[in-house]
């Protein structure tokens, strides 16, 4: 599978350190929305995280884990996620990425190791997160096995996954989840559950947490455009605001009926 995880593959792309005006105002949004998902109390940080989604930060911060506690990202590409919770001042982080080209350590010491989960046997943590990248595992039930092996008594997985629901069913092939060929497994929220107490996990949460995405890139699959055939970060070269607007008020919807096309699972020891 390594050939479909390319080096230019988006989850590997480092976090912004151009000193171009454009990135360093990107980089003070990033700041001020990161505090309002997390713990900020002022109305202009609340109002940037409302308007600039951070799902995986949001479900981190629902957990709300101590600051000493022992957090593992498995599939965590670049780190991304890592670095931004150490400068909430986590100190005890660490990825694992099996198709990053090579082993990372980012600034201020946080290490993330190229391989698997079962790479880490005999460590214990408090917090083993999956954010979108259990789908894309042959074999997820030794995976989530391995995860409650790993995980300390009073601990937490957060794994958070595609599941079928709204977008699937109106957009069929062209659904933007569907990945092929890295989505290796795609979940309803029953079958989920029945997966994770197989592992001896139970569900102790979930949150819908699926974003305007789905939309403009299965709209772009639709009309046979690739996703390469426009900026990730910047949908609006290809959809208007009105669009836009549209498409982030449906995916709350969809959220609220429980059936948006994605979820964060709390697990804990059943």
């Amino acid at each position: 599978m390594a050939r479909y995880y390319p080096t230019a593959y988006t989850a590997f792309q480092p976090s912004d350190r151009s000193l171009s005006f454009r990135q360093r105002i990107h980089r003070y949004l990033r700041s001020r929305r990161n505090r309002g998902v997390f713990y900020s109390r002022s109305l202009v940080d609340r109002f940037v995280a409302g308007r600039f989604e951070y799902p995986q930060l949001k479900a981190v911060a629902r957990i709300n884990p101590d600051l000493k506690a022992r957090i593992l990202d498995v599939g965590c590409g670049s780190g991304t996620l890592l670095s931004d919770l150490q400068g909430f001042g986590y100190e005890n982080l660490m990825g694992v990425d099996l198709f990053i080209p090579q082993a990372l350590e980012l600034p201020g010491g946080v290490r993330i190791q190229k391989g698997g989960l079962e790479t880490l046997a005999g460590t214990t943590w408090d917090l083993i997160m999956f954010h979108h990248s259990l789908e894309h595992m042959p074999d997820p039930a030794r995976v989530l096995r391995l995860a409650s092996d790993l995980l300390a008594p009073r601990g937490h997985s957060l794994v958070r996954i595609p599941l079928v629901g709204w977008a699937w069913e109106h957009y069929g092939i062209n659904w933007a989840q569907l990945d092929a060929p890295r989505h290796l497994f795609l979940h309803t929220e029953n079958s989920f559950r029945l997966l994770a107490a197989n592992c001896g996990l139970r569900v102790q949460d979930v949150n819908y947490d699926s974003i305007e995405l789905q939309f403009w890139v299965s709209e772009l699959y639709a009309q046979n455009k690739p996703l390469s055939s426009m900026d990730m970060n910047r949908p609006q070269t290809v959809f208007s605001r009105s669009q836009l607007r549209d498409f982030r008020a449906r995916a709350a919807k969809l959220n609220l009926e429980k059936r948006g096309d994605a979820a964060a699972f709390d697990l804990v020891h059943a």
